[in-house]
């Protein structure tokens, strides 16, 4: 799932939720709950090495 901008670069960053076979409702609980916790659908990547930015309404 996206997680987010590396802070150095701006990068989008990625992770990867594992869960016992059948068992995709608590891999499911779990990305959620990190959405919640970190937040960053409001971001997007630089481009052409601008600094990364909240996006704008």
């Amino acid at each position: 799932m996206p997680s987010g901008l590396c802070p150095q670069t701006g990068v989008p960053t990625g992770l990867q939720i594992v869960g016992k076979t059948f068992d995709d409702m608590s891999v499911f609980r779990a990305a959620a709950a990190y959405e919640r916790a970190r937040p960053w659908t409001d971001r997007r990547p630089p481009i052409g090495g601008e600094q990364p930015t909240a996006v704008r309404a």
